[in-house]
């Protein structure tokens, strides 16, 4: 598999938080970070180790962590979900409780969503932030609120009973995840590696939490995120693939005059643009983090 040597080198990370345990993987001086990785909705931590692997030649220290329900990290109690807010929170009380300052957080789509959010609240903390594929917040306006309400108890109420699918070996959990994927197999299985696990009836499982997939019953409003982002005062970056999301346009219409010390670059690439370009977005990152 790709990049075993830099999984082998690195530190496996354990913080107890007031719910359960984030886990993931360290390199370097872990105990004072210099980067914080959030990994994008349904990956875990080893989507970033193309990047890491550009990243890591000293003793910077390196932190990807899997989010809540994802990867190694525990799956959130019985009766509790998985809202944006959760996940910002997780990282807040994490980077509180850890008493870690001048660090760049790179967050890739739902990682940079809550970037966004957590660099806001701790600006003594937080000194640069790196966006890639992911810009201002998911929205629900007056127009569909309640929509979003409804949808949002009825998915939770589907969740309850949800169940993933059993491999009985995991080049089946390859095709599977490289149905949705913009990028190579063998990259998807780096993160699948991380992602799936093999139960006593000899079949394989993702290890995330089902509930994950549930919709939110609320957003914040435009106003709330262009409210949010106004407080963005360190340096931005977003990082676009050529191919990615075209939704990012759209956010960018709307809030980047909020963001006054934003850059937005662009790369070949999908969404998943930080596995395909690794190098260039490494020399990004070194360039921003330095300013």
């Amino acid at each position: 598999m790709l990049y075993q040597s830099l999984i082998e080198r690195a530190q496996p990370l354990e913080y107890a938080l007031d719910w359960g345990c984030l886990r993931g993987l360290g390199w370097g001086n872990v105990d004072k970070p210099r980067y914080i990785l959030l990994h994008g909705w349904l990956d875990n931590c080893h989507s970033f180790l193309p990047l890491i692997e550009q990243l890591h030649e000293s003793d910077d220290g390196i932190i990807a962590l899997d989010w809540a329900g994802h990867g190694y990290s525990d799956h959130r109690p019985t009766g509790n979900y998985y809202h944006f807010t959760d996940y910002a929170y997780d990282i807040w009380q994490l980077i509180k409780i850890q008493e870690w300052s001048g660090v760049t957080i790179i967050g890739h789509s739902m990682g940079g969503f809550v970037g966004n959010m957590v660099t806001t609240l701790l600006p003594k903390h937080v000194s640069h932030l790196v966006l890639i594929e992911a810009f201002g917040l998911l929205t629900s306006d007056e127009e569909n609120a309640h929509q979003q309400l409804l949808a949002g108890f009825q998915s939770r109420k589907k969740s309850q009973m949800a169940q993933w699918r059993p491999y009985t070996d995991k080049s089946q959990a390859v095709a599977a995840r490289a149905k949705t994927a913009d990028f190579s197999d063998a990259l998807v299985e780096i993160i699948v590696e991380r992602g799936i696990k093999l139960m006593a009836d000899g079949h394989w499982y993702w290890r995330a939490d089902p509930k994950v997939r549930s919709t939110s019953p609320y957003r914040l409003s435009s106003q709330a995120v262009e409210q949010i982002l106004n407080q963005l005062r360190v340096p931005v970056v977003l990082v676009k693939g050529r191919d990615g999301y075209a939704q990012l346009d759209n956010a960018l219409a709307r809030w980047q005059d909020c963001v006054p010390q934003l850059r937005v670059l662009e790369l070949g690439g999908g969404h998943h643009v930080h596995m395909q370009s690794p190098s260039d977005i490494a020399g990004i990152v070194r360039e921003v983090s330095s300013s």
